[in-house]
């Protein structure tokens, strides 16, 4: 019998699975209407591979993922055989220039945390603007980002001495460039300080709930959010 991958083990890997759960499943129904079975979907930075066989079973998607890690690559591919999805799984490995050559025109494209690291908003746009020309028209881009948050936040990773704090981190300047470029269906923010609390879940979820009626979570403050976009355009 094929093994059935949850959700959380789909997200173990990249820290924080109960912040992360929660973020996806508020968007799962609509992902799952947006972006049906049989979607050919591109994943940039699969990681470990786990959520992308979360994603290609629990949605029934094509999955091409792309990344630059070549035991990564390895891992992931081990993980697809495990359960069953070689078939609807297509790892890749490119060195990071290459992936902006990549050309196609698919249904989703789909990212957890990479954008972030970008340098400079001039490196962001050209992201956006490099997946603006795979997805098809009225395509459907699906992405998870790391938000810069508030002082508390910052704070915290520069004591951590966390190479990110200075990059892109989500932003009124970078919401600016997804809003010139993609059509926004779905966009939620998520954090403030609640997410120093995920080492025990009940607490977590009260912490986030009360932080969330007390100040609304916006741009500048939230340490996660949530987009789904589409391209504009007829399909």
């Amino acid at each position: 019998m094929t093994p059935v991958i949850d959700l959380i083990t789909g997200l173990e890997a990249g820290r924080a699975p109960v912040i992360w759960e929660r973020v996806v499943r508020a968007v799962s129904s609509a992902m799952r209407e947006l972006v049906p079975p049989g979607s050919r979907v591109l994943e940039i930075g699969y990681g470990d591979g786990l959520l992308t066989c979360y994603l290609a079973q629990e949605f029934g998607w094509h999955v091409v993922g792309l990344e630059v890690n070549p035991e990564a690559r390895r891992v992931a591919q081990q993980y697809a055989s495990r359960y069953g999805l070689l078939d609807r799984l297509e790892f890749r490995c490119d060195d990071p220039q290459e992936i902006y050559r990549h050309r196609g025109q698919f249904d989703a494209v789909f990212i957890k945390t990479v954008l972030y690291n970008s340098p400079s908003l001039g490196e962001y746009e050209r992201w956006l603007d490099w997946i603006l020309s795979v997805l098809r028209p009225g395509g459907i881009f699906i992405n998870f980002e790391t938000g810069r948050g508030n002082a508390l936040t910052q704070w915290y990773r520069r004591l951590r001495r966390r190479s990110y704090t200075d990059r892109c981190l989500y932003s009124r300047q970078v919401e600016a460039l997804y809003d010139v470029r993609f059509e926004i269906i779905d966009r939620r923010y998520y954090g403030g300080w609640s997410q120093f609390l995920a080492f025990v879940a009940p607490l977590y979820f009260i912490a986030s709930r009360l932080e969330e009626t007390m100040r609304p979570r916006n741009p500048d403050n939230s340490f996660i959010v949530s987009i789904i976009a589409r391209r504009p355009g007829c399909s």
